[in-house]
């Protein structure tokens, strides 16, 4: 009886023993097929990126050491105590000494060597070996998938010894020596646990680790944990123990930054310490390890005390294990923790956005972060960080002038006029609040803006006219669809024969008028879109700026001015690539059209220098803008809108500002859009110096009230006013002095403007005099007119 039922039991284990092992070898086999389903395909999805231009410096640049050193981060440099080899700075109190190494992109080539950057009173005094710094470009945001998860995968060889050693000391010493499970490692964590009363150390391998993160949910039960348990085993059966740990250090989660789940021990070398995995120290390298069981627990941002005592643990079973020795270990315990974070998430955010939806209105939404690209903009980093406080700035001070514009906006766009590379962009003052980009999408009506761009085409079509050239601004009235129009100028007089200069610096809305006629309407039309302002009309209002453009419109157009008369298509893009440098999209062309010659260009550019130095753009000496700026105020009626637009050295900026809704502002663009403009213009410092004078053009002496040249020795009235002016050298400034009366330029104007007038007639005296007021004492009133200048809608 003993014996048979001692077989029976026997049996009974047998079979259950068989039929357990069937179920395990089944599940052995499931967990087999799903290791291999999963490492068929890719294990992570993808980021996206958003980079800069190549970072460009130059003496002037408002920049401090600790700006450049986050934008040299984010350009992939290692910041070190030492800088020893390329791809490494160092930054001091007033310098950052760089060693570059040999870098290519879309349409750049920096070459390898040491730079020394040198600051003073804030921004950049001078730099080793040139004017001119050429850096690798910087990154703008990352572009994630739904997860919202930070990772840069690397392989084994690009992580240091240091790293692995000190992730295994803390997470699995034995990681080379079992095959997936660690009874010992279990049984040594079950016993601590018991002893401690609590749970303090895990049993798991770090391949249990990686099939966790891999394959399993954060639920706790014993059926996850035997899952867990055949997966790691299955998972040493297909990969190498190196292929397990490159898994393992790419995959694991190591804190919250800026937004986004940090994972991988790259990310975190660069999340944390601002340079890429291969650059840390090995005290940076146990602190990573060592926040590996609680990384928002002991995080070296948050929590900088807990993280040192937890690298210093790393660093003792470090030296236990012999992975390095003792004094090493007190060594680099003595090190103070010093983080260099990149904290902030996306910037030039209104950019980003701008970019990413151009690129993906080609290639489909989502692609960007699916496929992992690259997109290449033109933004400078350091222009665009000015410009954004330059917005933020203005728009601070604009509510404490003048509280009844709370709420208004404002937006800022800057362009290199050569290649039409948008280097900054800020579509607005508060990104959270607004992703609308006013920038490019905002179309307003632009005010007096329109009027060197008349002045312009006016001096193409007439080759006799320039700065020194008169027109009457006197009282005219148009009929316009059987109604009458009486333009007037903001400060509601007439100052009668006026320089083409002088109307342009004063805004003289009169002469605008005029000189709009003489070239025909609809022919002004076609040029002003040309240009690229493709709203315009031939109103006679449209002389005015009545019609609308967007900020980036109006800043392609006034890139005639620095280019020889030539306008050049604002881009954003230089290209797109799959992340190893395969080209997904190109790099869109430059695109230019001449729309007027140089001459023209710069006798209109001298100018408006000159509204800066004298006129309604006065205003920019204040916030340190110096010689060489020219610029144009517009304002539109009720002061809706509000418009600076101009230019320094090679870039072309416009600002705006006004309410969304179209509420009155009440302010001229003077008030406020100017300031923004001058903070940026003057921060940017000198880019270029002055556009090159044609070698047609000359100084000529006219007479001031005729703009004709003087007429000597005759029995007519003397000119008793004269200026110089340039002129083309072909000019026919000559007058008729027969008989004491001589001809103006101005009159061949107005012989030809019922032609050029497609709306109307003049109505108005030809001398645009007060009635019964003497020539000295008109000459004396306009003298005092245009020192006052023009304090109204500019």
């Amino acid at each position: 009886m003993g014996r048979w039922l001692a077989w029976r039991l026997a049996m009974l284990a047998l079979g259950a023993g068989l039929g357990l092992a069937c179920v395990v070898g089944i599940l052995y086999r499931q967990a087999l097929a799903d290791v291999d389903d999963l490492l068929a395909r890719p294990v992570w999805s993808r980021t996206g990126r958003v980079l800069s231009a190549p970072l460009e410096l130059w003496p002037g640049l408002r920049l401090t050491p600790d700006e450049l050193a986050l934008d040299l981060q984010r350009a992939g440099l290692a910041r070190v105590a030492r800088a020893e080899r390329p791809g490494d700075f160092e930054v001091g109190a007033d310098r950052v000494r760089i060693l570059l190494a040999a870098a290519s992109g879309p349409g750049f080539e920096i070459e390898p060597g040491e730079r020394v950057v040198r600051f003073a009173e804030g921004r950049v005094a001078s730099i080793s070996g040139g004017r001119r710094l050429l850096l690798p470009p910087s990154e703008l945001a990352e572009v994630r998938g739904p997860a919202n998860e930070a990772r840069r995968p690397v392989t084994l060889a690009e992580i240091p010894p240091q790293v692995v050693d000190a992730v295994l000391a803390m997470e699995d010493a034995r990681f080379r020596e079992h095959e997936g499970l660690d009874p010992l490692g279990i049984a040594r964590a079950l016993l601590v646990n018991v002893v401690a009363g609590r749970t303090v150390q895990g049993g798991s391998t770090l391949t249990q680790q990686t099939v966790k993160n891999l394959f399993l949910t954060q639920e706790r039960s014993y059926e996850r944990k035997a899952r867990e348990a055949l997966l790691a085993v299955a998972l040493e059966r297909r990969r190498s123990k190196d292929e397990i740990l490159e898994l393992y250090l790419n995959e694991i989660y190591l804190g919250q930054v800026g937004g986004a789940a940090v994972c991988g021990v790259d990310q975190a070398a660069r999340a944390y310490f601002g340079k890429p995995v291969e650059r840390l120290s090995l005290s940076e390298a146990a602190i990573i390890a060592g926040i590996i069981s609680a990384p928002n627990r002991y995080s070296p941002l948050k929590h900088p005390e807990a993280a040192i005592a937890r690298r210093d643990l790393a660093l003792d079973r470090m030296a236990e294990l012999g992975f390095i020795d003792a004094a090493t270990a007190d060594a680099e315990k003595a090190r103070p923790l010093q983080v260099h974070a990149i904290t902030e998430g996306r910037r030039s955010p209104w950019a980003v956005d701008a970019a990413l939806e151009t690129v993906e209105s080609e290639l489909g939404e989502g692609t960007v972060a699916a496929r992992g690209l690259v997109v290449h903009t033109t933004i400078q980093p350091a222009l665009q960080r000015l410009a954004e406080r330059a917005v933020a700035d203005a728009g601070a001070a604009l509510e404490r002038a003048h509280p009844d514009a709370a709420g208004a906006q404002l937006a800022l766009v800057a362009v290199r006029a050569r290649d039409g590379a948008i280097v900054a962009m800020v579509g607005g003052r508060d990104y959270a609040r607004s992703q609308f980009n006013r920038a490019l999408h905002a179309r307003r009506q632009i005010g007096s803006t329109v009027k060197p761009l008349t002045w312009l085409f006016a001096m193409e079509a007439d080759h006799d006219l320039g700065p020194g050239s008169v027109v009457v601004d006197e009282p005219i009235e148009r009929m316009v669809d059987g109604r009458r129009w009486a333009p007037r100028n903001h400060d509601g007089l007439f100052v009668g024969p006026v320089s083409l200069r002088d109307a342009l610096v004063h805004s003289r809305n009169v002469p605008a008028v005029l000189v709009a006629e003489r070239v025909g309407l609809s022919e002004l039309k076609r040029r002003w879109q040309a240009a690229g302002l493709t709203g315009a009309t031939d109103w006679p209002s449209a002389a005015l700026g009545s019609f609308s453009a967007t900020p980036v419109e109006l800043a392609r157009a006034y890139t005639a001015f620095v280019n020889e008369g030539r306008v050049v298509r604002p881009r954003l893009l230089r290209g797109t690539d799959d992340g190893s440098g395969q080209v997904v999209l190109e790099s869109p062309p430059v695109q230019g059209e001449r729309v007027a010659d140089a001459e023209a260009a710069w006798m209109v550019g001298d100018t408006l220098r000159d509204v800066i130095a004298a006129g309604t753009g006065r205003g920019a000496a204040r916030f340190g803008v110096g010689d060489g700026a020219g610029g144009k105020t517009g304002t539109t009626d009720d002061g809706r809108d509000a418009w600076f637009a101009g230019f320094s050295g090679d870039l072309v900026v416009v600002a705006w500002a006004g309410f969304d809704k179209g509420e009155a502002l009440g302010l001229t663009g003077a008030q406020a859009a100017l300031p923004a403009w001058a903070r940026f213009v003057a921060a940017a410092g000198t880019r270029g110096g002055l556009p090159r004078r044609p070698a047609g053009l000359v100084q000529r002496e006219v007479c001031a009230e005729t703009g004709t040249a003087p007429c000597e020795g005759l029995l007519s009235s003397p000119c008793e006013d004269r200026v110089t002016d340039w002129f083309r050298a072909d000019a026919d400034l000559s007058a008729d002095c027969g008989g004491g009366k001589r001809l103006r330029l101005i009159d061949r104007l107005r012989k030809g403007q019922q032609a050029g007038n497609d709306e109307g007639s003049v109505d108005g005296s030809v001398e645009g005099s007060v009635p019964g007021e003497t020539r000295r004492a008109r000459r004396k009133r306009r003298r005092q007119e245009r020192r006052a200048g023009s304090q109204g809608q500019p």
